[in-house]
């Protein structure tokens, strides 16, 4: 095997067991899909460039973290139109938290994932409308013919159910691969 070789390897190896969490920690920070599919793909490319700057037994979540934080306060800078919700101060001391993240966010994640697919096909197609999809909770309702209030209600028992399913899944002891 070639250095180049050894340096992909190395790299996919660490990339995929933060992938998740590095989309995750962007969208709390960006709140947009397309904004966290362009700046992991920066993050992605930033970590490749600095990877001989990685030391084994260092934390790998953390300096990946590190580096997804940066590159997404440089995106808010950047782009004055999305809106910050909190601070800057606020969003560093989230990033600085982030590499302690739980070692269950995998499995909560396939838990949530399973929960979502057991879902009633009418509550299943109202949370991806409003979180996959991005659609306003106005223009949803106008959709549905019925109130944004009406709508939050819905997806707030849906949320109810979601939360109950994940943590009998989890409680159950299922695996996940």
């Amino acid at each position: 095997m070639t250095n180049e070789d050894l340096k992909s390897s190395r790299f996919f190896s660490l990339y995929t067991t933060v992938q998740g969490r590095l989309y995750s920690f962007l969208m709390v920070l960006l709140h947009n899909r397309s904004a966290t599919e362009d700046v992991m793909q920066e993050v992605s490319t930033t970590m490749w460039e600095k990877l001989d700057s990685f030391q084994d037994g260092e934390n790998f979540t953390a300096w990946a973290i590190a580096i997804a934080r940066n590159k997404a306060l440089e995106y808010l800078r950047a782009n004055r139109k999305t809106r910050m919700i909190f601070q800057e101060k606020n969003y560093l001391e989230l990033a600085a938290s982030a590499g302690d993240i739980d070692s269950d966010l995998h499995e909560r994640l396939q838990a949530l994932d399973l929960c979502i697919k057991k879902l009633q096909a009418d509550r299943r197609k109202l949370l991806l409308m409003r979180y996959k999809n991005n659609i306003t909770v106005t223009e949803i309702s106008q959709r549905l013919g019925c109130s944004p209030r009406l709508v939050y209600k819905r997806l707030s028992g849906i949320f109810g159910l979601l939360r109950g399913c994940i943590n009998r899944t989890l409680a159950s002891g299922k695996e996940f691969s």
